[in-house]
């Protein structure tokens, strides 16, 4: 054989010889080294999921909702357009109107912007207003 057909093999079989080797077992790892999942509400990709209401829930209620989230409305299918909403200070919450959009239909809510407190109003589809408070706390 010639020189570099020699170098070819002896380079090839140490090769070989790794890929088949069988892989070390891991270690499987005790209880003082996995981190228990903490209990939490965030969503698989760490962000909090939106604080959830009904409008017959809100009168007269002060609803916490964390920096980051938003306050969603569930609303009657098929009326998510018809809600409007206030606030008294847009700099902390803001009215986010639902209904279709791109071939998904979007529930009404409040986005929320800052930490604070503020007034907010929601009108159903009948002309009823209910007043509540959002206060806007921080993650």
């Amino acid at each position: 054989m010639k020189r570099s057909g020699i170098a070819a093999v002896l380079i090839a079989v140490p090769l070989l010889a790794v890929g088949c080797a069988p892989e070390a077992p891991e270690t499987p790892a005790t209880d003082a080294t996995v981190a228990a999942p903490s209990p939490s509400s965030t969503t698989m990709d760490g962000m909090l999921p939106p604080a959830i209401v009904a409008p017959t829930d809100l009168e007269g209620t002060e609803q916490r909702v964390v920096l980051g989230t938003s306050l969603v409305l569930t609303v009657p299918e098929g009326t998510e357009s018809q809600w409007t909403g206030t606030t008294a200070d847009v700099a902390i919450a803001e009215f986010n109107p639902g209904g279709p959009s791109e071939g998904a239909v979007f529930q009404p809510g409040f986005l929320v912007r800052a930490v604070g407190t503020t007034a907010a109003t929601l009108t159903g589809p009948d002309g009823q207003t209910i007043s509540f408070t959002i206060d806007v706390v921080p993650y």
